[in-house]
């Protein structure tokens, strides 16, 4: 596999967001993603705590999760995206994100990871 580099992501505030993602073998070939299943969240910074929920022995992270399809399995494609509901009620600013995969042997694998910008779109709110 190859090493992942960060990926720079940008979304507007109140619109939907989406991006697909190919996954290669070492030799370029797809990767195979039956059998697999694929998850991501995004945070204001990576130890993002809820402050109304958390308390100094249980934290509780304020996380935004990703809606995360493997939409190809034998292509090696998957997507990433949040709709304009959940992006509605974000504020301006950059956010960290990772994609885990659980693979079929049950071994998880971060296979991307970066920061995606958002900005507040004023056509969003005409």
């Amino acid at each position: 596999m190859f090493s992942q580099v960060p990926v720079l992501l940008h979304a507007s505030a109140g619109a939907d967001f989406s991006k697909t993602f190919y996954m290669k073998n070492d030799d370029y070939s797809p990767r195979n993603l039956e059998r697999c299943v694929i998850s991501g969240a995004m945070a204001k910074h990576p130890k993002a705590l809820n402050a109304d929920l958390s308390t100094s022995t249980e934290p509780v992270w304020k996380i935004i999760p990703l809606n995360a399809n493997i939409t190809n399995p034998i292509g090696g494609s998957y997507s990433i995206g949040f709709d304009s509901s959940t992006s509605m009620g974000l504020e301006e600013g950059k956010y960290f994100y990772n994609v885990v995969l659980v693979n079929i042997d049950g071994t998880r694998e971060e296979v991307l990871s970066g920061v995606i910008f958002i900005d507040v779109a004023i056509a969003s709110f005409t």
